[in-house]
């Protein structure tokens, strides 16, 4: 292993791309582009770089995301044990780029001095010659194997194909609800139940649009005979009288509306467990419906 810069304690051998600690023997590999972008830096240790600068350097003509080079940069702070808070070797300017500070940065021009590995160092050379040319992380998974951002692209490319249609699906989805006015999804609809069956009453359901059960067949079940006694007196009375109601779980909302030509009354009533028994339920409608036809004034000649 020849070694060309110490950075950070780091031997560097720009050849095979390999970190050597100069203590301790660890060895790490870089990717092709973590290496180059390393290189660029330490040549001109003490130089500031902008991003676009580093781009050209460092990928050339190749098309790279906004991520790729803050990626890069992450990857040597984690490989040169530089705290990527303090970034004391490898410094980020604000608004200007990036840069390698000198003090850190010892390039070794001598072919003698190069070479400071132990008999142990050679031994792990060895080792990782026999290895294939894998881009590998010591601790980090920002480390990618070299090439990868072109093996990525097919996989983008098929990704955009299917998220573009997904997006102006939903555009459209988006517009359709803002367009249509916010009631049409719950809109409360009356249907007239048993019409014709009764001469002076008219039974009307409040059904919302998203309610797929419907109570009306029960209750009029329930409520026949009370019903038909009722006709009869408002028959004879002259009045007319409207029932609107609608089910909601265990819970009847009843409304009546008594109509005659000497004025009108009204009642409401909200019944609880009202499917228990049906022969109560009848008995209490026609007892508080007779009690408020009983409060109107007669208007039979």
């Amino acid at each position: 292993m020849t070694v060309d810069c110490i950075i950070n304690h780091w031997g560097v051998d720009f050849a095979s791309g390999t970190l050597l600690h100069q203590d301790s023997g660890e060895q790490r590999r870089l990717g092709e582009y973590q290496l180059k972008l390393l290189r660029v830096l330490a040549e001109n240790a003490g130089k500031t770089f902008s991003r676009e600068e580093l781009n050209h350097l460092v990928w050339e003509r190749r098309v790279i995301g906004n991520n790729s080079l803050p990626n890069a940069i992450h990857a040597l702070r984690v490989a040169l044990e530089d705290d990527g808070k303090l970034q004391k070797v490898i410094k980020t300017i604000p608004k200007k780029g990036y840069i390698l500070e000198a003090e850190f940065c010892e390039m070794l021009s001598n072919p003698q001095s190069k070479t400071q590995m132990s008999e142990a160092d050679a031994a792990i050379e060895q080792h990782a010659q026999a290895e294939p040319e894998l881009e590998t992380a010591v601790s980090h998974p920002s480390y990618s194997a070299p090439g990868s951002e072109h093996h990525q692209k097919p996989a983008a490319r098929k990704l955009w194909y299917w998220l573009v249609p997904l997006q102006a699906v939903l555009l459209i989805a988006l517009l359709v609800w803002m367009l249509i006015p916010r009631d049409f999804w719950f809109r409360t609809q009356i249907r007239e139940q048993d019409a014709g069956v009764y001469s002076n009453i008219r039974l009307l359901e409040l059904h919302r649009r998203n309610e797929k059960t419907s109570a009306a067949g029960e209750l009029s079940k329930q409520l026949e005979p009370a019903f038909y006694s009722l006709n009869q007196i408002l028959k004879n009375k002259q009045v007319n009288m409207e029932v609107f109601f609608f089910s909601s779980g265990v819970s009847l909302n009843y409304t009546l509306t008594l109509k005659s030509r000497c004025g009108s009354k009204q009642l409401a009533m909200n019944i609880v467990n009202w499917r228990m028994n049906g022969n109560l339920l009848s008995a209490l409608i026609y007892r508080e419906s007779e009690r408020k036809l009983n409060e109107m004034a007669n208007c039979v000649n």
